[in-house]
């Protein structure tokens, strides 16, 4: 029989196996990879050779569980069986729902996988379901509500109530957000939520847990700063406007060449003072003449300059999000250029909601670019390939734009990419 390891947890499962596998391969093991849960198959390049996937492929594209009859031929048949057992999201940490993970019960070893590319964050933005619990972290490090009601980790099902349906779940009041990730809250996580009651499920499986490292992204990024804007249910143009004491625009300008520098910056608009304010800075300015045809003409005139100047990638930043923090901007770009994939994107909320900016690699993603015409943005693009995006999230105060407040969400929303 085959040597069954599930890897669960957040970001990085799949990379983790993928490198597991290859371990093994130069062993000469035969392998298979499967899943509980729902993943991508690989596609053209991504495909490990010598090993074989197996799952049941949904109307999504997806592979689901193989069955049980399939896997248990897989077990008979191959020498190893590697087996992703959980989802997040594409989030890099994770707070596990009431029936996750999902693993067979002929687990040999389970490995706990929390992606490295949280730390530094706040933990409520790149935990799934950490909302759900309201948590904080307390002195002795256990996850737990602020006002010391929250269950400890040996009552795990309490800690766990309703967690599988997020409307249901109640979360400690007052619940604070500023906890910043580091490698040991990581593993805390990994710890409470996942090995301490996994031991008492699986006596005899060896239980570990790994920090998924992004490997290092190179690359130069030009960032488009799109002001072009009519401001049509704004009411005028809102770009011009004071805002907190400088006008609208300035502030995603000023946040991005915070995080990447004014040599990355690209300013399009038809609007001359925007256009003379960034060219006195020494920042690349573009006439846009073609505004009336929507946030296409934009995309296209900054794609145009962004080959100009051999970028590996571009990014597009929408010019009236003033709250978006350079910070966030500047390790969105780093972890793009890490994470290989063609298109990056920003989002926020429970319903994962995708926002400005979206980043395309060049010269991959040029004749898509280029030919999008009209006021549709570049995240049609995306959507047809939604394996090749790397997903960053952000909290949802920062995808506020100043234009209309949503009355469902409660925030301002912003327009599409």
């Amino acid at each position: 029989m085959a040597y069954i390891l599930t890897a669960v947890g957040a970001g990085g499962k799949t990379t983790y196996l993928h490198s597991r596998a290859q371990e093994y391969l130069r062993q000469g093991m035969r392998i298979a990879i499967t899943t509980t849960t729902h993943i991508w198959p690989p596609r053209k390049g991504g495909k490990l050779p010598g090993v074989e996937y197996f799952g049941t492929r949904e109307e999504s594209g997806k592979l689901s569980w193989p069955g049980d009859e399939v896997y248990a031929k897989i077990c008979r048949e191959f020498d190893v069986v590697l087996v992703e057992g959980d989802g997040s999201h594409s989030m890099p940490a994770k707070i596990p729902g009431e029936r996750e993970p999902v693993i067979p019960g002929n687990t040999d070893e389970i490995v706990v996988v929390m992606g490295s590319h949280a730390i530094g964050r706040r933990l409520d933005v790149v935990c799934q379901r950490y909302g759900s619990y309201g948590s904080s972290f307390d002195a002795a490090g256990e996850l737990t509500c602020p006002d010391g009601t929250g269950a400890k980790s040996g009552s795990y099902a309490a800690k766990r109530k309703s967690s599988h349906d997020a409307g249901k779940a109640e979360s400690c009041p007052g619940a604070g957000n500023s906890v910043l990730v580091t490698e040991e809250i990581l593993e805390r996580l990994a710890q409470q939520y996942y090995l301490r009651p996994l031991r008492q499920r699986f006596p005899r499986a060896k239980l570990s847990f790994a920090l998924s490292r992004m490997p290092e992204g190179k690359g130069r990024i030009a960032a488009v700063l799109m002001a072009s804007g009519f401001g049509r249910r704004y009411g005028g143009n809102k770009l011009l406007d004071d805002f907190r004491g400088k006008p609208l625009y300035r502030h995603a300008l000023d946040h991005i060449i915070e995080a990447l520098g004014k040599e990355s910056v690209i300013v399009v608009s038809q609007y001359e003072p925007i256009l003379a304010k960034a060219g006195r800075e020494g920042i690349l300015a573009v006439k846009n003449d073609q505004a009336a045809e929507g946030i296409s003409a934009s995309i296209r005139l900054g794609t145009h300059k962004a080959l100009e100047q051999k970028k590996d990638a571009v990014m597009f930043f929408a010019a009236d999000m003033p709250y978006l923090p350079g910070t966030e901007i500047r390790m969105f770009a780093g972890q793009f250029l890490s994470s290989r994939k063609p298109y990056g994107c920003m989002e926020f909320g429970p319903k994962h909601i995708c926002t400005n900016p979206g980043a395309f690699r060049l010269p991959q993603g040029e004749r898509k670019l280029l030919q999008l015409t009209g006021d549709r943005g570049a995240m049609r693009i995306m959507k047809q390939e939604p394996w090749n995006i790397y997903y960053y999230q952000i909290a949802p105060e920062w995808a506020e734009d100043v234009d209309v407040r949503s009355r469902s969400a409660g925030i301002i929303e912003s327009p599409p990419l």
